[in-house]
């Protein structure tokens, strides 16, 4: 059974405080017996030294189902939040200990346990003046009926309420501190709940984002093999309508079909590109010039200065693309007579430069047939955080320089 809410605190403790849970519930249950045993101690000596005991046994009965009535108003005060009805169930109470202190002695020490009830279910002015008032009935009373000692019946009460109020100190304490735990738990169950969304929000986003890198990656290396690999096809097919000799073109026909199947099936692996399988990024760029050289009439050179650094794989790729971007644009658009390749390795940072002196085009324009392929080189170099420039001009050729910085050992 649970004491009746306080006006301003609530209800007077929860099962949600683990630490002082035991200790409430051992007062609470202290002060249910305390008044139960006084007031049964009254009853029996009231039996025993009065000779008309009847009108107070059937008053005490009264209090004492009065008294357990007060569960069922402490619910309704916690309930609808209206501390009247804790108040009202104390005023009646105390009303009949005062009709039991008037009839006999032996009922006035259940006023210790009204004490803890005053300070529990007023205010603290309240429970002050109420207690007080208490005392002075609880001593009057004991020495009109005369029991023991004078100096007892008035130091009894006193001390008696003194008691009362210090551990109805200690128990507002704990209800507090049980209070004050119990919204940190609400509050951290909240945190963790929001924590756990936005873990999922997380998860999802990344979800999101691996699929967009994905969808990514395969653009720009579709347009860097497969699509410049057909273009390079529709070239040779054109040609091939003019040449004395179509087996030889188609022979070279073949040979770029074979290569973009290939570079098809690496593409859909993620694996590395055909030309670096053999050979290193240098080599592999002088394979690109020569069959640029070969399949165009295109004057193109290769160029590699300084001392070759070893390079991560993903760096040799994004390079090897780059240039294979570049020169299919100027396969395609230049219409350029000179192509020159130029590799260039230092400490710090490895720049290929792609010069050709084409038609040229507007680098600002928002669309044409080089906008996806700068974007697609743009974005590869960003991701290893390297950089693109491009200048060019219509008539005026294009230079195109890709750089990459070189790691540092771990």
């Amino acid at each position: 059974m649970q004491l009746p809410a306080h006006p301003d605190r609530g209800p007077a403790s929860t099962s949600a405080d683990r630490g002082p849970a035991s200790v409430l519930r051992a007062m609470t249950l202290g002060a249910h017996g305390l008044f139960v045993l006084l007031l049964a101690v009254g009853a029996a000596r009231s039996v025993a030294d009065e000779p008309n005991p009847a009108p107070a046994l059937v008053l005490a009965l009264l209090v004492l189902v009065w008294y357990l009535a007060g569960v069922r108003f402490a619910r309704r005060s916690a309930v609808t939040g209206r501390p009247s009805y804790g108040r009202w169930w104390l005023a009646v109470l105390v009303a009949g200990w005062l009709g039991l202190a008037a009839l006999s002695g032996n009922y006035v020490w259940v006023a210790f346990p009204l004490f803890f009830l005053c300070f529990h279910l007023l205010p603290t002015a309240g429970a002050l003046a109420s207690t007080a008032a208490v005392t002075a009935v609880a001593v009057a009373a004991a020495l009109w009926h005369g029991e023991g000692n004078a100096v007892a019946s008035i130091i009894g009460p006193i001390f008696g309420a003194a008691a009362a109020a210090g551990m109805a100190v200690v128990y507002q304490q704990l209800v507090r501190d049980g209070r004050q735990r119990r919204q940190l738990y609400d509050e951290l169950a909240r945190a963790h709940r929001d924590l756990l969304g936005a873990q999922d929000e997380l998860a999802t986003l990344q979800r999101e984002a691996g699929a967009v890198a994905e969808r990514a990656r395969l653009a720009r290396d579709i347009h860097d093999t497969l699509a410049q690999g057909f273009s390079s096809i529709l070239l040779l097919a054109r040609a091939g309508q003019r040449d004395p000799e179509p087996v030889a073109v188609l022979a070279r026909i073949a040979d770029t079909a074979q290569d973009n199947l290939a570079e098809a099936r690496r593409v859909v692996g993620a694996l590395t590109p055909s030309a670096l399988e053999e050979a290193s990024l240098g080599p592999a760029l002088g394979r690109l010039v020569a069959q640029l050289r070969e399949h165009t009439g295109v004057t193109a050179e290769l160029v590699v200065d300084g001392h070759a650094v070893a390079l991560p794989m993903e760096f040799d790729v994004a390079l090897l693309r780059v240039a294979q971007s570049a020169l299919a644009n100027v396969r395609s658009h230049s219409r350029a007579a000179h192509v020159r390749v130029t590799l260039t390795y230092t400490p710090d940072e490895v720049r290929l430069d792609v010069v050709d002196d084409g038609a040229g085009f507007d680098p600002g324009a928002a669309a044409g047939p080089h906008s996806y392929g700068l974007r697609a080189m743009r974005d590869r170099l960003d991701s290893l955080g390297g950089s693109l420039v491009v200048e060019s001009a219509p008539g005026d050729g294009t230079a195109l320089a890709a750089t990459l910085p070189v790691p540092v050992p771990s």
